[in-house]
């Protein structure tokens, strides 16, 4: 009986923490729908790049924990790991710093990518607001 017993309460401790298990999770803050705005700039080498335009994209979990999708173009996502300052730490390329940028707070995020190379590179400073 006293076996029954530990066994039912082992069950309900895993139950219990299998449906919590995303509550603690201090990315849920960051997770949601977002308005991105990107400034694009270029090299001067690069002619007539210099655009502003908005995206709506999205902040999503990640399946390494620590990490979030962010998606702010349609055919562009970053996947950082959010340090304990809020930085969004990402190695990209040798061209560009690992700090990407951070999360202003839970609603606003803010960060720059550089892509290119060979004396040309393009410049995306993108600013995401939640809906």
């Amino acid at each position: 009986m006293r076996y029954q017993k530990n066994v039912w309460l082992l069950v309900l401790m895993l139950i219990i923490s299998a449906c919590t298990k995303t509550v603690f999770d201090d990315r849920r803050k960051y997770i949601g729908d977002n308005e991105f705005t990107i400034n694009m700039t270029c090299t001067p080498n690069i002619d007539n790049c210099d655009t502003t335009y908005t995206y709506n994209g999205s902040v999503e979990y990640s399946k390494d924990k620590g990490k979030v999708i962010i998606k702010f173009e349609s055919n562009y996502t970053i996947e950082p790991e959010i340090d304990d300052n809020n930085h969004l730490i990402q190695q990209i390329d040798h061209y560009q710093d690992n700090d990407l940028g951070k999360f202003i707070n839970k609603d606003e995020v803010e960060f720059e990518i550089r892509s290119g190379g060979h004396g040309g590179g393009f410049y995306r400073n993108v600013y995401g607001k939640k809906k």
